[in-house]
């Protein structure tokens, strides 16, 4: 029953912390147009007062011409000056948010929770306070939720394993995935056994924009990228929500072990090597297209739409895992294409390469 209850509290954690994280991202994307606003307002003020000059005969043509480049390019520096300050923002979101919407509180100050983030920002959180820490039967065979974060492409091969390949007409960067995991841990052999055999349930959404100014379009049961003409885009994506099924082993590489109870087990405590070779099959719930724009008039505007044809209903896909203590690099490859024949795109198969942000163990 108590295993029951904290599952059901860290289901309503995840959506706090997913719905927070996209409020963040939102004030942050709106603090940025803010900025580009003002300095652009700025910046035809001053060219309004040099044009005047002009136009009052105090400057040539060639002053004229000189001094709006420089004021172009002395707000330019300022906007991207100030972008960048902003993005120290958005480092410390993905860190800190979701563990803070989970808890309700500081994590990290909390005495009843044992958190630990290494050199990378990675955070790992020992919920059960009475854990006695010398029990190592207690640190093998566990059970925990993560959330990974990747970069999404596509690509034209279906056996292509390379995550940056530039035709795909999606934007690497911006295109992205966002999981959340329930999983089970288990030592394959004895005590002392490097192997290790994960499975558990995750839900998923994947996030494709396209290269500007292209949008999603479906049309005729046909799915296909066209440019957007009714304005000007700000913003275009199409999401896939999935249900997955995913199963992993694991082996350390370089194993750590420790006496307890006259046995020698290996010690999980002790930041290890380790590198998994996994599987994953999913259905798909839900396809999204969304796109925001600045209409003729320059009214800001937006639609949505669910899709019915071009992406598959089932997924298969491998994965790779090279990790050390709490800090988890992967790549993901999806061996099932992402859309199927209704779709015209160039490539249809999916590829990812990501981090695990935080590791819950409970």
């Amino acid at each position: 029953m108590k295993s029951k209850i904290l599952i059901l509290a860290l289901l309503s954690g995840f959506a706090t912390a997913q719905t927070t994280l996209e409020n963040q991202i939102k004030t942050y994307s709106s603090s940025l147009e803010n900025i580009i606003a003002s300095e652009k307002t700025k910046m035809r003020d001053e060219i309004a007062v040099v044009e005047s000059a002009y136009d009052e005969g105090k400057i040539t043509k060639e002053e004229l011409i000189d001094q709006k480049k420089s004021i172009s390019e002395k707000y330019e520096t300022i906007i991207n000056d100030k972008i960048e300050a902003q993005r120290s923002k958005m480092d410390s979101i993905t860190k800190s948010t979701v563990v803070a919407s989970v808890f309700g509180i500081n994590a990290k100050n909390n005495s009843n929770n044992n958190v630990y983030t290494n050199s990378s920002g990675i955070v790992s959180v020992d919920i059960n306070a009475t854990k006695n820490k010398n029990n190592l039967k207690k640190y093998i065979n566990t059970t925990s939720t993560s959330i990974n974060y990747a970069f999404l492409n596509l690509t034209k091969d279906k056996g292509s394993f390379n995550p940056f390949e530039d035709d795909s007409q999606m934007r690497f960067g911006n295109s992205h995935s966002f999981e959340i995991q329930f999983r089970r841990d288990m030592q394959l052999g004895n005590e002392a056994s490097p192997w290790f055999f994960r499975y558990g349930i995750a839900y998923r959404t994947d996030t494709y924009m396209p290269k500007r100014p292209q949008v999603f379009v479906q049309n005729n049961q046909e799915l296909y990228l066209e440019n957007f003409e009714n304005g000007s885009l700000k913003r275009s994506k199409l999401r896939n929500v999935y249900l997955t099924l995913p199963v992993e082993f694991q082996v350390v590489l370089n194993p750590k072990y420790k006496e307890y109870e006259g046995k020698t087990y290996i010690d999980a405590r002790k930041k290890m090597y380790k590198i998994g070779l996994g599987a994953y099959a999913g259905i798909n719930t839900r396809s999204i297209v969304k796109v925001k724009y600045y209409n003729p008039e320059g009214k800001f505007d937006k639609y949505q739409y669910t899709l019915d044809d071009g992406v598959n209903s089932f997924l298969f896909g491998g994965k790779l895992t090279l990790g050390y203590g709490s800090f988890n690099l992967f790549i993901k490859k999806d061996f099932t294409p992402i859309f199927n024949d209704k779709s015209i795109l160039p490539s249809k198969n999916g590829i990812q390469i990501g981090i695990e942000l935080v590791n819950l163990d409970f």
